[in-house]
Formats: structure tokens, sequence, C-alpha cells
């Protein structure tokens, strides 16, 4: 059904919702190829005679691979009357090129975007364009004015809510009892579009106990901030964000969780290789314990994932650490301490280390929580 109407919204005429209405979030889709761009890298040049783009690569379908996917989604900050610079996955195109794109809307409501480039009078007008069909590459082509055809005409969709525009999170694990969950990175501000849907930061590691505990962030999650979310449904769609604007700001506090943007692992003579190297003995990934309970762990990788997170760990780490709520934790901690004798004044600080000589501040007391002051 979902295909359906992706099909029929194709067949809408372009001018009725593909154009710019300001600077914001837009995805870029070639219309004949039908694939979109997303951001893999920082690095990227365009000179007189050719251009270096493979910091962009392609991707379709929607609902599989671009849905979901950060990089594919570009801030579009709108210069003068007809220029704008690209921006995401910490990639400024004018500050990497020098250049901004121009664009021009054509008579069926798709853009051309071009640059022009050169010096001492002879300038070059480029236009970007895309001649593949395949699902994924990194392939891009540039034009030069005397080449026309559908492969240099983009359709800009605004990110929002609606069913062929949406960003949603896509869950990495799914645990015994059922629910979602799924660590993300990205270079947008966001909050939750639905209550199903909530975002937390690590704010304590108890290698004791092996446990992390997580704290839903209240309010907005400004860009750059690594999360953990828990989702209700395995469906991008049903887990939607509703993205900010750069300027967001929300203090989320303490945060164990750790970033990445990119996983590019192409050969090194390319320029474009840009990964981040797993190191068991301080990186902890989402993953699944023994009896299939979400849990930080070590993983059997050589790279940390596109736009994942990971937890940030001391040596003495165990394998494995729990995922549990700050009142999760505080309990977990009173059920310890409860089995005491009822003369026997046994004092644990929130961390359940055990106090001897306690100072002011909320401590658990045999068994219950009692502020000492």
């Amino acid at each position: 059904m979902k295909r359906i109407l992706l099909y029929l919204l194709a067949m809408t005429p372009f001018s009725a919702f593909a154009q710019f209405n300001g600077s914001g979030y837009y995805r870029v889709q070639n219309t004949e190829t039908k694939r979109y761009i997303s951001i893999v890298d920082t690095r990227a040049s365009i000179g007189a005679s050719n251009a270096d783009l493979q910091a962009l690569h392609m991707l379709k379908p929607f609902e599989d691979s671009v849905a979901y996917n950060p990089a594919t989604i570009c801030y579009v900050e709108l210069i003068g009357s007809n220029s704008c610079n690209l921006k995401g996955q910490g990639m400024d195109l004018q500050g990497a090129t020098g250049y901004l794109l121009n664009y021009v809307q054509r008579p069926n409501g798709t853009y051309w975007l071009y640059g022009r480039v050169g010096s001492g009078g002879t300038f070059y007008t480029k236009y970007l364009a895309d001649e593949s069909y395949e699902d994924f590459g990194p392939q891009y082509t540039i034009y030069y004015p005397n080449i026309d055809g559908a492969n240099r005409e983009w359709n800009v969709y605004p990110v929002d809510q609606d069913p062929s525009r949406y960003f949603g999170v896509k869950p990495d694990v799914t645990s015994t009892d059922g629910t979602n969950w799924a660590t993300m990175y990205a270079g947008f501000g966001f909050f939750p579009s639905s209550t199903t849907t909530k975002a937390y930061t690590v704010c304590r590691v108890d290698n004791t106990r092996g446990i992390a505990v997580i704290k839903e962030i209240s309010g907005d999650v400004p860009a750059q901030t690594p999360v953990l979310f828990l989702c209700a449904s395995t469906d991008p769609e049903s887990n939607k964000l509703t993205l900010l604007p750069p300027s967001t700001s929300n203090d989320v506090g303490t945060n164990y969780l750790q970033l990445n943007y990119y996983c590019n692992d192409v050969p090194k003579s390319s320029g474009h290789r840009n990964v981040k190297e797993y190191n068991a003995s301080g990186m902890r990934m989402l993953g699944l314990d023994a009896d299939g309970k979400p849990a930080f762990v070590k993983a059997n990788i050589s790279y940390i994932p596109a736009n994942k997170c990971y937890l940030a760990v001391s040596s003495s780490a165990p394998d494995v650490l729990k995922i549990m709520t700050e009142e999760e934790y505080v309990t977990g901690i009173e059920e310890i301490a409860a089995p005491v004798k009822n003369a026997e004044k046994v004092i644990y600080d929130l961390q359940g280390r055990r106090v001897q000589a306690p100072a002011k501040g909320l401590y658990i007391v045999n068994g219950k929580k009692v502020v000492i002051k």
C-alpha cells in the first residue's frame, strides 16, 4: 500500500511539492535515476577542468535506504535569488570548495544545480548530474552547458511528516520483550514526533554491576547529540522525527555516548576514506545480552557504522553493560541494600557504594532513600 502511495505521489506534477521554500532541511533526488544524494565525507573540490565530488553517494529506494539515513538530509541555505550552500554531516560545500551552487527552476518544477568556476576572465558552467541507475553508487557527473538531459534535473523535497518525505528511526535491535532500540548521531536537531519514540543519553556507567544508566532527554535534542532511541515499531515511518533549526539548543547533561559520522571504507588513494576504528577495550556497541535484553556489548566489527554511537568505557568495563533507566537503577540499589538487620544502619550512595561517614546529600539507608542534611 505504501509503495502504491509513493507511485501516485510520483505521478503528481513536480511543481506541487518539489521546490525550495526558504532555507531548511531538504533531500535532493535525481528525476531520471530516482536516486537521492547522501553525504559520506567532508572532502570535495571543483576546478575548471574537473571536479572531485566523491563525497556524494547516490541512494535508492526511499523506504529501504533513504527514509532513516541522516546522510541524505541537507541543510540548504538559500543565498540571494538563485544561489545556495549545502551543509550536512559536518560538510559545508562552500567551505570545502569555495563555491556556492546556483539553481534555476525548470518549467516542469525541477531544478538544474550548477556552479560557475574559473579565473582570469575564463569561467565554466558545470551542472550536477547523475547517470547511474544502480540502487547505490558514488557517482554524479559534471556536465557542460551544451549537454542537456533529464540526468541533470533534480527534485528538492522538504523534510516533513509526509509519507514520501519524512525522516524516521530504524531500530538496530529488538529485545525479547518486544522493545526496539537504536543509536543515532546526526548533524540536525530534532524531537520525536510521537510519544512512543523516546530519546535517551547514557548518564552513568556502573562497571561494578555492569549497567549503563539512561536518562530521557527532556525537550528538544540539539544537533550533534549522540542518542539512544526506544521505539514502539520496527518501521521508521512509525518513528518519525521533527527536524529543528541548526540554532536549537538544550542542555542534555552528562552523556557517555560518543559520535561517529562516517564509515566510508574506500581505498586510501581516493582521498575519501573516512572511518573510525572500533576499539574493544574502550567501546561498547548497542546489542543484546545473553537473555536477549538491550545492552551495550563488545562487538565483532572493524569500524563504527555511519551515524551510529558507541558507549565510551574504561578498560576495566565488563563485556556487557545492561541498559537501565535511572528509576530502575535506584530501585536495584534499594533491593541490594534492603536485606539487613533492623538494628544495623547500612548506607549506600546512589552509585551503590557503601558509605561509612556520609556527607550531605541523598543516600540509600537500610533500603530507603534518605536525605542527609
